[in-house]
């Protein structure tokens, strides 16, 4: 479905079509496909935003969820993409809502943008965009959370939409300009427990390279992650339907040219399986989507921080600019990230019921960003946890 749009939004000076943009709605990934594939191999985008990556969130997790595609493609006359939105609705509380795919699994979202239309775009013309397709697919609210204000020095059109700070920041290093041979030197007081930890039979780092790989490294982190919830008393969304079924086809998925969709690292020895990390990565950035570590006597030589910075340097010598370790403060991720980058939560209602919600959403979010500065109020919040019997909805 196309529609055309009446705003003062402004095509790309560069573009090599003359007249203004025009919306594409799409409602299926196949539809999306060749636009999506043709904008990303140069997009300002997050890693969360790659074709396969919320393919297989979608299939596996959003659709069992409620989840139904609504993926806006901006494009100029010549019909090649100025940008790619990708979205999905929902229903909660009588409302129908959009937003983007991923839940709590992406660490960050925004659009697919090509380089230049982004500072192009005002305020108004965002607000504009989203209200025709507003009017087409009868949306009340538009819920954009996890946003970055900024992006590989590009500011974020929709983090301009009237919004919030997000709950938790994302604790990120920069790798820009470290030299072709860069190494990463952990602190002094671990070198002692690296040196016991590769003395370990059977020591390796590695990343999965063949699906027997996966397998094997898939099985390990369960139980260890299983485990570290449970003690926390934390919902453990991998339990949720489908959610393994997800990172196993994205861990597959572009495994045999080296660039699966979610990149799988573990560090072995003594014929387990003591830490695992699963990240996403484009050319800008490496950013953690899970990790866990044994519950055995190994953890004492913290294996979990020995494979961080193997990836570190792995991701340094790979010309990433950027980590970033996920979101929510841990003593561990200061040993890396030099910098908290905080996320935007945007709420733009269509209709009264909208509004209602949007203003309790907005409630909630920064109750709970009060609640993670506050020991007290954590630990009532963690009570509460033990006794929820309701899996996350994939808009949260």
């Amino acid at each position: 479905m196309n529609i055309a749009i009446r705003s003062a939004f402004r095509a790309d000076r560069h573009s090599s079509g003359a007249g203004l943009p025009r919306l594409e709605l799409f409602e299926t990934f196949s539809a999306a496909e060749p636009l999506w594939r043709r904008l990303e191999k140069d997009a300002l985008a997050t890693p969360y935003q790659r074709f396969e990556w919320l393919h297989y969130w979608y299939y596996h997790v959003g659709r069992l969820q409620g989840a139904e595609p609504l993926i806006v493609a901006g494009v100029d006359d010549v019909h090649a993409p100025a940008f790619i939105l990708p979205l999905f609705c929902g229903h909660r509380y009588g409302c129908r809502i959009a937003g983007f795919g991923g839940g709590n699994h992406a660490n960050v979202n925004m659009a697919l943008w090509r380089p230049g239309i982004a500072t192009c775009l005002a305020g108004r013309d965002i607000a504009h965009l989203l209200g025709e397709i507003a009017a087409a697919r009868e949306i009340d609210l538009f819920v954009l959370l996890s946003q970055p204000p900024i992006w590989d020095g590009v500011s974020n059109p929709l983090a301009a939409l009237p919004g919030q700070r997000s709950p938790d920041d994302v604790f990120t290093a920069s790798l820009e300009g470290v030299p072709p041979d860069f190494q990463f030197r952990l602190p002094s007081g671990m070198r002692k427990k690296v040196r016991r930890l590769e003395k370990l039979p059977g020591y390796r780092f590695a990343m999965a390279q063949s699906a027997d790989d996966v397998d094997r490294i898939l099985t390990a982190f369960q139980p260890q992650k299983a485990a570290r919830f449970h003690r926390q008393g934390i919902h453990n969304v991998f339990e949720d339907a489908g959610v393994m079924d997800f990172i196993r086809a994205a861990c597959l998925d572009g495994l045999a040219r080296g660039r699966p969709a979610i990149e799988l690292y573990a560090i072995d020895g003594d014929g387990e399986t003591l830490a695992v990390v699963g990240g996403v990565s484009n050319s800008q950035r490496f950013s953690v989507m899970f990790n866990s570590i044994t519950a055995s006597e190994a953890a004492r030589l913290s294996p979990g921080i020995i494979l961080m910075g193997e990836i570190v340097t792995l991701c340094a010598r790979r010309g990433i600019a950027t980590i970033d370790l996920g979101a929510g403060h841990a003593r561990y991720k200061g040993i890396f990230c030099t910098h908290a980058q905080g996320r935007v939560d945007c709420f733009l209602p269509h209709t009264l019921r909208g509004h209602a919600l949007a203003t309790a959403s907005k409630a909630a979010r920064t109750v709970r960003r009060i609640a993670k500065n506050s020991p007290a109020l954590m630990d009532t919040l963690t009570a509460m946890r033990r006794w929820a019997t309701t899996a996350p909805a994939w808009l949260d």
